[in-house]
């Protein structure tokens, strides 16, 4: 997958309605017959070869451009499309319209390009990638205001971590909880308030990855002793380690175990997945000789509270 430089997304998609010579328009559209370009919307189109380069995130921030080239007018985008452009992690698919909010009385209506939120504009906006976007805040909350409990945390979690851990590119925030408590305070939730609130009082910044949020979910909704997060302890040889969960209580360590650490470029570090197997094989070798417990989960354990449960009290957690 390749990163493409936010001026790059205007030149490479294309509108059928900017091209005017009848030669023009019969060469767009056999190129879109033969395949070399896609249909992100009707009369809107970006190279399949670049698109099949993207990862996911990167094809649903393609549309969400085309559909701010596309508008007649300037947009602010919301929802799933704020929590794209903020990079915040998504459980399953992104939708394929981009969400906007819009003033109450607009009146426009939702169509295959957009999904419209008729509530208001925000007093405060960001921008990113030269978008006006809802504020990492707000986006939080009216997510959360529809979402499941698990994905809720998952993007709290990962809104809440920002602060310490920005991203190139990204707006820096000093989030905190009293500013998620503070926007659900000032916005007019028709529903889902309630949801909001139990969310963000769930919330916690040191869950470093979506595993580990859902991990957290599923033991609260099991009934699991809550676990310390991200605690720095040694092993044997006296080296520090950081432990996704650790229960003082059992002197246990829990690490959620997913592919990421075997294929993202950030946890790599240069290492091949084999050496990271290798290192990771050899910090739990050190933490046990310490006298430590140690218990890994994949993906299928971490969101299902039952299995997870199951899965801990075979070693000692409770």
């Amino acid at each position: 997958m390749i990163p493409v430089a936010r001026e790059e997304w205007r030149d490479q998609i294309l509108l059928s309605r900017t091209v005017e010579l009848a030669g023009e328009r019969a060469e767009l559209f056999s190129r879109v017959r033969g395949g070399d370009l896609l249909s992100l919307y009707r009369g809107v189109y970006f190279p399949l070869t670049l698109w099949d380069q993207l990862d996911r995130d990167a094809r649903y921030r393609a549309r969400i451009h085309a559909a701010a080239i596309y508008s007649p007018r300037p947009v602010v985008f919301s929802h799933d499309s704020a929590a794209a452009l903020w990079r915040l992690p998504r459980l399953g698919e992104w939708p394929s319209r981009a969400h906007v909010v819009q003033p109450i009385a607009d009146g426009g209506r939702s169509n295959a390009m957009f999904a419209r939120h008729s509530v208001g504009l925000p007093i405060e906006i960001e921008a990113i990638e030269g978008l006006a976007v809802t504020t990492l805040a707000r986006t939080v909350v009216d997510l959360a205001a529809g979402a499941s409990f698990g994905q809720s945390v998952t993007l709290a979690d990962a809104a809440l971590r920002r602060t310490e851990h920005p991203l190139s590119g990204i707006p820096l925030t000093t989030l905190d909880k009293s500013d998620l408590y503070q926007e659900l305070d000032g916005i007019p939730l028709r529903r889902g308030s309630a949801r909001v609130r139990r969310t963000i009082d769930f919330a916690d910044g040191r869950a470093d990855r979506p595993g580990e949020s859902l991990s957290r979910v599923s033991m609260h909704v099991a009934g699991i002793t809550p676990p310390q997060l991200q605690v720095a302890l040694r092993g044997a040889t006296g080296r520090e380690y950081f432990a996704d969960f650790w229960w003082e209580e059992f002197d246990m360590i829990g690490e959620f175990d997913g592919r990421f650490k075997y294929t993202d470029p950030a946890f790599l570090l240069g290492r091949t997945p084999e050496q990271v197997l290798l290192d990771e094989k050899a910090r739990e070798d050190d933490l046990r000789a310490a006298g430590h417990g140690m218990s890994r989960w994949p993906w299928e354990i971490a969101l299902s509270p039952t299995r997870l449960r199951e899965h801990l009290g075979r070693a000692g957690v409770r």
